[in-house]
This record gives C-alpha cells, sequence and structure tokens, in this order.
C-alpha cells in the first residue's frame, strides 16, 4: 500500500484538486518559506480614498499580503499573513482597505503574530465593534461583518488570516461609505473617533 488509499462516504471516489503542501511561517515577522504565492503590495497612493485626507507620500508602501495560493471555492481555506508598516496619514494610523466579504455570510480568522493593532469590524446597518490585535489574539470576524486592521504601535503589526475560499473581497462599498470609527493617535494613546463621513 502507497501512502493514504482512496476512499468512499456513499459516492464515487474523491479526487483530491490539490497536493498536500507546508509552508514555514516565520512567526514575528509573518514571512513565509517557500514564498508560494505573489506578494500583494499597497502603498498610500493605492488607499487613496480610504483614508481621509490624499496621500502624503504616495509610495511609501502601507501594507502587504503574502498569499497561499488555492483555489477560490468554498471547499478550500483561503489564507494568508499580512504585514501593516508603522505610521500614519492625516491623523490616522496605517489601515488595510478593509472589507466585506463579497460572499457576506462567510467568516474569518485572524490570528495575531507582533506588534500591536486594532481590528475594526462593522455592519451595514453600522453597529461597529473595535478588537486588538496583538501576538496570541484570535479575532473571529463572523459573516456579515466587514473588517479593517490598523497598526497603533511602533514596530509592524503581522497577522495570520484563514478564510473560505469563495469569501471574496467588497472593498467598494468601504470606499464609498468608509467606517463608522477612525483610529489615530490621540493624547494618551490610540484614539477611537467617529468618522465625520460615514452616512447617517
Amino acid at each position: 500500500m502507497r501512502g493514504c488509499c482512496p476512499y468512499m462516504l456513499g459516492g464515487p471516489f474523491m479526487q483530491p484538486k490539490l497536493d498536500p503542501f507546508t509552508t514555514l511561517l516565520e512567526l514575528k515577522s509573518g514571512a513565509l518559506d517557500p514564498e508560494r504565492g505573489t506578494p500583494q503590495v499597497r502603498t498610500q497612493e493605492d488607499l487613496r480614498g480610504f483614508f481621509q485626507v490624499a496621500p502624503e507620500d504616495p509610495d511609501r508602501v502601507v501594507y502587504q499580503v503574502l498569499p497561499m495560493p488555492v483555489p477560490k471555492e468554498n471547499s478550500e481555506i483561503q489564507c494568508s499573513t499580512t504585514i501593516i508598516e508603522p505610521g500614519t496619514v492625516g491623523d490616522e494610523y496605517y489601515m488595510t482597505k478593509g472589507h466585506f466579504h463579497a460572499v457576506r455570510d462567510r467568516s474569518e480568522i485572524y490570528l495575531g503574530l507582533s506588534g500591536e493593532g486594532r481590528l475594526i469590524l462593522a455592519t451595514e446597518d453600522g453597529r461597529y465593534r473595535v478588537e486588538p490585535i496583538r501576538e496570541g489574539t484570535i479575532n473571529y470576524v463572523p459573516g456579515g461583518w466587514a473588517h479593517r486592521s490598523v497598526n497603533v504601535g511602533d514596530d509592524p503589526l503581522v497577522f495570520f488570516a484563514a478564510y473560505v475560499g469563495d469569501a471574496g473581497q467588497d472593498y467598494a462599498t468601504i470606499e464609498r461609505d468608509g467606517f463608522p470609527v477612525l483610529i489615530g493617535p490621540g493624547d494618551d494613546g490610540p484614539a477611537v473617533r467617529e468618522n465625520p463621513t460615514y452616512p447617517s
């Protein structure tokens, strides 16, 4: 017998779509070895319209996503590491664009690896939550909640994410409406404040 035998669950033999693989995750930096997918790099210019003010240094990298290349199907699990650099644009900390899932009921899990951040979550009717992201936190993002990660520290914020393969991302709704709250430097550390442009 070679390896694991095919099996039958009340139907035809299952034919796997992928071969198993293993990737090493460097916990502090978020680096993947080997790097299996093409990194998605986002600059200040790429986030024009997501921050409240225009880019101050358009070519500066805000964050990057290091993905695992698996099919975008609901039988698979999309996963990646995200690395958000420290910095600000105007009076907002560096952040991801944020998105709803295109398939709204798809959930997601974040595992905080290093740095200090906040996870902003919001529903389409304007409810919101702000949760911590740091080494060891596990954030559960239920279906129907938009999510945006914010680096509120002096070092890169690094986290690992996993979600159902066909979830997709709806960035357009966030680009149009934003989130109910913004996060930026305050007198006593990171401050959460109302977004003046959020639809009432």
